[in-house]
């Protein structure tokens, strides 16, 4: 769907994971977010998409979505994180985009065909969902047209929120289960467990 964007949050790079704290230095977790990040962009870069759009605070992350040939769309690090992604979703529909995917950006596990299949879901729904292993948060939302419902991430129940927030706008909503998009790195046992993974394949 070429008519489709990606925005992808990121908070700066030197603030961003500081849960992790127990558990990394604060240049290894400025190091490990780099690497989730650009493992996300590199995915999304993959995918047929009208454009990849990075909602942002920080200049490091801003000169490392250029780098990847993703638009950048500033922020000044105190929005919520819900109004962040709705300028965003608003921004990409007036870019052109007739549909958009919010995805995290500590997605260590996400594959192309992730994408694809959020997309894919589009095709017969108004709205896809993929909730955190814990079924609490929103990992991944697809959305046609980009601006039908107003987002409810970075609340603690993002997920059901999301869910009542497509029942109540009367649209067709798709929950996939999906391992690699549920799986992120918030905490220390996050990171323990991806430390203990093999290395992601597929497509």
């Amino acid at each position: 769907m070429k008519a489709a964007w990606a925005i992808v949050p990121a908070k700066s790079l030197a603030r961003g994971k500081s849960r992790l704290r127990p558990v990394l230095a604060d240049d290894e977790r400025a190091h490990f977010a780099r690497g989730l990040l650009e493992h996300v962009l590199d995915v999304t870069h993959a995918c047929t998409l009208g454009g990849v759009l990075v909602a942002t605070d920080g200049d490091d992350v801003a000169d490392l979505a250029h780098a990847r040939g993703a638009h950048v769309l500033r922020d000044d690090g105190h929005e919520p994180l819900a109004k962040v992604i709705d300028r965003a979703l608003d921004e990409v529909s007036r870019r052109g985009a007739r549909a958009a995917v919010v995805l995290m950006a500590d997605l260590p596990r996400i594959q192309p065909s992730d994408v694809q299949g959020l997309l894919d879901a589009l095709d017969s729904h108004d709205i896809a969902l993929v909730r955190d292993r814990l079924g609490r948060h929103t990992n991944a939302l697809a959305v046609k047209p980009p601006d039908a419902i107003a987002t409810c991430f970075g609340r603690d129940d993002s997920f059901d929120a999301h869910c009542e927030a497509a029942h109540k706008a009367g649209l067709r909503l798709a929950i996939l289960e999906n391992e690699r998009l549920a799986f992120d790195v918030d905490g220390p046992d996050d990171h323990v467990h991806l430390m203990t993974l093999p290395p992601a394949g597929g497509t």
